[in-house]
């Protein structure tokens, strides 16, 4: 793609001026236009050091309505960012429906400066093209467009622009000794980008690579490709909205047989289960020092069906545990914030960071179960969510994060008769609702929902486990030893 590129293009001035003010005007309608059908846009723009990214964004910017877009500038990771994957920084700056996020660099230059030095590099790239791919293509099947911009120069271009920036006293403190270390390596960097970029030209984000020698000719170019960009793909999004999209299933993870029905054996002793759980308590404490030293994070998923006994379960889990390093997040519907973005945002903006332990009360399954069973979301949504929810988490686990998912599976029988306890109980009358109620006269939906759940999510890297919950203390023995020998597996 650079290969192909001609650095030699020039737009003179009244060219120029003729043909960017339509586009000015155009950019602005199409702001308007977005906001009202609440399509959410990312335009990044990426090059060389040098290569005319700040103007070109300034020159982009100037026509928009500076209310309905977010600039990000990317730069060195923060001490926060760097305890989490590569990617979750980036999906805390995706845009909300009807606005636009521009970014001055993005994903890719940081993929790029954190993971091409040391042995190994060329693995490293290659799985963060993977995660950026996955990325961009979630957010494309959800309805953002997305415009990708390279500014391209030569060596020797790049040179001059940076001797011109260094001798004046202006813009002298912008040319740092990285910045001659990465010219320098240009010849090296070469290959390494067009293989970046040819890897990421996806149909639903391709890119577009901008000789930036002259001006003129970049500003042009870039504003043309905005505008055709969202003039394109605007139609497209309507009409999928209106009509919906076959989904079809991108990624065949290893799948781990689960089975979920089937009794499970009484704790009749009460004595031994105090003495297990309380031994699971504190053993599950002490490893939970040695994951923080080792900035090991760590997700623990809970769910199951509604009075299997979560809350009770996590109330045992934490115990004992240091409440400086772990959170419990509980999930209910979204929010209005929540709805305006991809559905994963909300989970991914908790992960643990490095050496916390998050532990989630109701999760991202919530996709494929009440939203799939009670209309919530479409049924393309819906299927595509497995891939979606598999691969998101693969790729925690291949950063190096442990990842428990728990389901609590009580019988029709002895559901009934907690909600029937929880009724008459004035202390427990708040854990029961009409939507609980409601959701019970849905049982057999919700098995086939749960069924094809476990068939489809339960991984090699992140398997289900089930919890037999009719027995209270079975159930919060079983999970605290489960993982109590999770953590030690973790550990080795």
């Amino acid at each position: 793609m650079l290969k192909k590129c001609d650095l030699s293009k020039k737009t003179d001035d009244k060219t120029f001026a003729d043909k960017i003010a339509p586009l000015q005007e155009r950019l602005g309608e199409l702001q308007r236009q977005l906001r009202d059908e609440r399509i959410p846009v990312i335009i990044l723009v990426e090059g060389w050091n040098a290569s005319g990214i700040t103007m070109t964004i300034q020159e982009l910017i100037r026509f928009l309505d500076p209310r309905g877009f977010a600039l990000s500038s990317i730069g060195s990771p923060t001490d926060e960012e760097q305890k989490h994957p590569l990617m979750w920084r980036f999906w805390n700056r995706i845009p909300a429906a009807g606005r636009i996020a521009i970014f001055a660099r993005s994903w890719y230059s940081r993929a790029l400066a954190e993971n091409t030095d040391g042995p190994g590099w060329e693995t490293r790239v290659d799985r963060a093209i993977c995660s950026i791919n996955r990325f961009e293509r979630d957010l494309s099947d959800d309805g953002t467009i997305i415009v990708k911009i390279f500014l391209h120069i030569s060596k020797k271009e790049q040179k001059k622009r940076l001797l011109i920036r260094e001798t004046n006293p202006l813009t002298s403190w912008m040319i740092t000794k990285g910045d001659w270390d990465f010219h320098r390596d240009y010849d090296a960097y070469l290959p390494v980008i067009e293989e970046f970029l040819k890897k990421t030209d996806t149909q639903y984000a391709p890119w577009t690579v901008v000789g930036a020698t002259d001006a003129n000719h970049t500003v042009l170019t870039s504003y043309t490709t905005v505008v055709k960009t969202l003039e394109k793909n605007i139609p497209v999004i309507l009409r999928r909205k209106k009509l919906g999209t076959k989904t079809k299933l991108r990624f065949s993870p290893a799948i781990v047989p689960v089975a979920r029905r089937f009794a499970a054996p009484d704790l009749r002793e009460k004595k031994e289960y105090e003495a297990r759980v309380f031994a699971a308590q504190k053993k599950v404490r002490d490893l939970q020092y040695h994951i923080y030293k080792r900035n090991i994070p760590l997700a623990i998923v809970f769910e199951g069906r509604d009075a299997a006994g979560k809350g009770g379960t996590i109330m045992r889990l934490t115990h004992d545990l240091n409440p400086r390093g772990y959170s419990v997040m509980p999930v209910a519907a979204p929010n209005d914030d929540e709805k305006e973005h991809q559905y994963l945002w909300r989970f991914i903006r908790n992960y643990p960071a490095a050496g916390h332990i998050t532990i989630y009360d109701r999760s991202w399954y919530g996709r494929v179960l009440v939203e799939r069973v009670e209309g919530f979301c479409t049924k393309p949504e819906w299927k595509r969510a497995y891939t979606e929810i598999n691969e998101m988490e693969e790729e925690f686990r291949n950063w190096g994060g442990g990842l428990l998912k728990f389901w609590l599976e009580v019988s029709p029988e002895e559901q009934l008769k907690r909600f029937t306890q929880r009724e008459t109980d004035t202390l427990k009358q708040w854990k029961i609702t009409e939507e609980d109620w409601r959701n019970r006269e849905k049982w057999d939906l919700y098995g086939v929902a749960i069924d094809e759940m476990f068939a489809k999510t339960s991984t090699k890297y992140a398997p289900w486990t089930v919890i037999e919950s009719d027995d209270k203390w079975y159930a919060r023995t079983k999970t605290l030893e489960t993982v109590a020998d999770y953590c030690e597996q973790l550990l080795q």
